[in-house]
């Protein structure tokens, strides 16, 4: 029974926090499904985005979420990971409502601007508060629940999209937010957190609702180790940015990163519709759903396996298997004969020769859809969520809030780049030189993670500080104050 309650409470918290990262994926997906909508001839003209619009359309999200991911990293240490849940629903429910009631373009703009400023700060609060709340035997699973929240919000916005227009479809993205308000209100707010503020009964109190009331050894245990880590916490120096601990873990979560980006994987997301469009599936929307749907597994099967495996194999094993569906679709777009209207060559030279472009889209159609699907099985493997994981665990506390945001502000960079250069990238380099573009980066990412990632299985967060900081930490030179707050405890009951 006290196993149970161990785990039990932390995944009730754990998923109670993904609600705002269902909200995250939402967004991000948003513009897949909108943009056939906004873009169509049959929209009223103050809002039908034309040419480069729909491209600032899908990637002003990212912009938002540039300015979101300080403003995320300062409030989680500020005032704590969970008011900074609570609030992010603010600029959710403001950029919804700009965008369902949108006018012109500048309120389209404005809509995505803000929600983006919501993702960017939940993509620095929700890994942060899932782990530190989940058990480090748990921590891998729980802290993949959050890229499967960013998936699910994906998959939501692909379905309503068949079905909804793009001002319905936004007002039904804020329901997510809401509930994160509702439910978040009742869960606890991170030992570390108020341990840092020196709120040792809070502290507790939060330990024993996540742990269960009749495993006092282990809360005992827990919460020696907490207070000596955030007892040796002060204000961060430049000595401190240049030390090992920190810039070691620093470079490792900026270049995961940029190289989960630099797959092509939002590039994917954000124009699902249209690359099924120009494959030639007719109902493209509908199509697109699939892409969802596989990520959703393939980051549901990460979950289970994640901390069996370790982060390390299943990064090497998935950038490879990534780049090879990378290729295999730049050669159907190579192949094939384009539906007609449809613009996927350029004037670059072809790398096959005589066979390029010579067999109908409609007979080898089939390659696109099984490389797409792999590529988002294989992405959501490994790539979607164990960046976001090993960023909630690599940093020592103290310098958890500023250096997630700068891995998060790193992120949200490389999908503005990638988003907004897409098109381009599509008329200079053609469709499949572009994804052949990305499966090299698959292949970069491969030798990034062999050369500078550390396994982080298994390991509690005190052990992962351990691998930066070969500095023996002693715990007998300090005061043992939690011992006593344990035993106040018990006394108040």
């Amino acid at each position: 029974m006290a196993t149970k309650d161990k785990i039990g409470r932390s995944i009730i918290a754990s998923f109670v926090a993904a609600l705002g990262s269902i909200s995250f994926g939402y967004c991000m997906a948003y513009s897949s499904s909108a943009l056939v909508d906004l873009t169509s001839s049959d929209t009223n003209s103050a809002v039908r985005l034309i040419g480069a619009q729909g491209s600032w359309f899908s990637s002003l999200v990212a912009v938002g979420a540039v300015f979101g991911c300080p403003i995320g990293g300062w409030a989680i240490d500020k005032f704590g990971r969970k008011r900074a849940l609570l609030f992010c629903s603010v600029p959710f429910e403001l950029g919804w409502l700009l965008i369902s009631f949108a006018q012109n373009r500048a309120m389209l703009y404005a809509g995505r601007i803000t929600t983006g400023l919501a993702c960017g700060i939940v993509s620095v609060a929700a890994p942060v508060y899932i782990a530190e709340i989940a058990h480090p035997r748990t921590r891998g699973m729980l802290g993949s629940i959050s890229t499967l929240a960013i998936v699910t919000g994906l998959v939501m916005s692909f379905i309503a999209g068949v079905f909804c227009h793009w001002k319905l479809l936004a007002l039904i993205g804020g329901v997510p937010p809401a509930l994160l308000v509702i439910f978040l209100y009742f869960m606890p707010e991170t030992p570390i957190w108020l341990l840092r503020k020196k709120h040792r009964k809070e502290a507790l109190d939060s330990l024993v609702w996540l742990r269960g009331s009749d495993i006092e050894i282990d809360i005992e245990k827990e919460g020696l180790k907490v207070e000596v880590i955030t007892g040796h916490e002060e204000k961060l120096s430049l000595p401190d940015w240049l030390s090992p601990v920190i810039t070691k873990p620093l470079i490792i979560s900026i270049g995961l990163m940029i190289f989960q980006q630099l797959s092509g994987i939002t590039a994917v997301v954000f124009n699902a519709a249209s690359i099924f469009e120009v494959a030639g599936f007719t109902d493209s929307k509908l199509v697109s759903i699939s892409v969802g749907l596989v990520q959703f597994l393939g980051t549901s099967l990460a979950c289970l396996v994640i901390d069996k495996t370790g982060r390390r194999v299943l990064l090497l094993t998935m950038s490879i298997a990534m780049s090879c569906t990378l290729f295999g679709l730049g050669a159907y777009f190579e192949i094939c004969i384009p539906p007609p209207g449809a613009n996927s060559s350029s004037d670059v030279t072809s790398l096959l020769g005589p066979i390029s472009h010579s067999v109908p889209s409609s007979k080898i159609n089939w390659l696109a859809i099984v490389c797409i699907v792999l590529f988002n099985l294989f992405f959501a493997f490994a790539w979607g969520p164990v960046p976001w994981l090993v960023m909630s665990e690599i940093f020592p506390p103290r310098a958890r809030g500023p250096c997630s945001s700068l891995a998060t502000i790193a992120n949200w960079l490389a999908v503005f780049i990638v988003t907004k250069t897409y098109n381009t990238m599509q008329t200079s380099m053609s469709i499949q030189g572009t994804y052949w573009f990305f499966g090299g980066c698959s292949i970069l990412g491969f030798i990034f993670v062999y050369m500078v990632m550390p396994e982080t299985k298994g390991k509690t967060l005190t052990e992962i500080e351990a691998i930066f900081d070969k500095r023996q930490i002693g715990m007998s030179d300090k005061p043992i104050s939690f011992q006593e707050s344990l035993t106040n405890y018990k006394s108040i009951d």
